[in-house]
């Protein structure tokens, strides 16, 4: 038998956390000697000690180690415990991976051209949400606010938020190329409306950025989402989309607000070496 100075030492452990292993139950001393309360372990305890020690360094809790040792795990179980554990690791090091990405994006846009030439882009997930559209081929963009004020005649006001949206699903002017379904987000289910679709948009992960002022300065603005994207190993995954956000009470267009979001899908394999190229 050693005394708890001695297999503290001969298993890199502290004698109080051998002590504090004996009041959760995790490992008791082989041997108490009744006359002193002198702790001794047998050297066979140096497996389980180990095995406390490997749970440790894989991130689990003394409360889970502790009922991991009780249910004896056969293979198999414990490997599904441990596939698990890696799920939970990996997440922390994706997320981390991810921040290291967007950094590295921004101080690229900023060598590029200095901060105030580029807008904040982020990625995030839409949610499902409620709708009705109208959409048809137009000439030029200036017929999108034509478009709203059709659909905006055929629906009662008080189920609609104050935002409007654009889905751009073809974009090139001239012909009657630029498909456009203009879209009002609605408080509450409505009752079908002839020539109008209602319907829940599909969440989406989407690029996103707000563009300021008129729509003579938006293109700018445009070309950095577009760069943005390929940079970090994205692909456009559907049509382009707009939200538009109602400006302050007596203030112009110039105050106005758009938010531009590209949804997106991750490219295989290129986003690692895009950045490469940047630095």
């Amino acid at each position: 038998m050693l005394p708890i100075s001695e297999f503290a030492r001969a298993g890199n452990v502290t004698v109080r956390a051998l002590r504090f292993y004996d009041e959760l139950g995790l490992l008791s001393p082989a041997h108490v000697v009744p006359e002193n309360g002198y702790r001794r372990y047998s050297p066979a305890q140096f497996t389980q000690l180990n095995e406390i020690q490997a749970f440790k360094d894989m991130g689990f809790s003394l409360q889970e180690i502790r009922e991991l040792l009780e249910r004896r795990l056969a293979p198999q179980e414990l490997r599904a415990v441990l596939e698990a554990r890696r799920e939970v690791q990996r997440k922390p090091v994706r997320d981390d991976a991810g921040r290291l990405e967007r950094i590295e994006a921004r101080l690229n846009s900023i060598y590029a051209g200095g901060p105030q030439s580029h807008p904040t882009i982020m990625l995030r997930r839409t949610p499902g949400q409620l709708v009705v559209s109208l959409r048809e081929k137009l000439q030029n963009y200036g017929q999108v606010d034509q478009l709203f004020a059709t659909l905006e005649r055929r629906v009662d006001p008080r189920v609609l938020y104050d935002q409007r949206g654009a889905i751009f699903h073809r974009c090139l002017e001239g012909d009657g190329e630029i498909d456009c379904e203009a879209v009002r987000f609605l408080k509450h289910p409505v009752a079908a409306i002839t020539g109008l679709k209602i319907y829940e948009s599909q969440r989406a992960c989407v690029a996103f950025t707000y563009h300021y002022g008129s729509e003579d300065s938006i293109c700018t603005t445009y070309q950095s989402m577009t760069g943005w994207i390929a940079a970090q190993g994205y692909q456009l995954s559907a049509a382009k989309r707009e939200i538009y956000w109602p400006a302050p009470e007596n203030q112009g267009e110039t105050s106005s607000l758009t938010e531009i979001q590209f949804p997106v899908a991750r490219l295989r394999g290129v986003a690692r070496s895009a950045q490469q190229k940047a630095s």
